[in-house]
């Protein structure tokens, strides 16, 4: 094992030599637990936390790769939707009912989604 000469604050050293003494007072042996091996396992301590920090900078996430497969997956309901939409606008159960005709309900579904859009980007008003 390495041995390495480390210069460290007087309140770092206050702080090891605490972790020491409640380490003895809960009955862990001098010869388990000293200055030495608690300052080592907080520098391993350290390290780790430190490869973790590095890790989350190599960010796996890729927004566009994100924003692609989540329009790639609206475009294809969207298109379900209107393909179920005209076929059950067909539907004798329906047939008839203003409520269930195709070419009334998609401006309804427009002037809804419109209203929704706008409500979380508000259009600049024209002067």
């Amino acid at each position: 094992m390495p041995r390495v000469q480390v210069y460290i604050s007087n309140e770092c050293d206050e702080k090891i030599r605490a972790i020491v003494q409640q380490r003895r007072s809960e009955g862990v042996s001098n010869k388990d637990v000293n200055f030495s091996s608690v300052a080592s396992m907080l520098l391993e301590l350290g390290l780790r936390v430190y490869d973790a920090q590095m890790q989350k900078k190599v960010n796996p996430f890729n927004q566009m790769e994100y924003n692609k497969v989540i329009l790639e997956n609206v475009l294809k309901t969207q298109m379900i939707v209107s393909k179920v939409l005209g076929i059950t606008s067909l539907s004798p159960h329906v047939k008839g009912d203003e409520n269930f005709e195709f070419s009334k309900v998609v401006p309804e579904i427009l002037y809804f989604v419109n209203a929704e859009i706008e409500s979380f980007f508000p259009s600049e008003v024209a002067e």
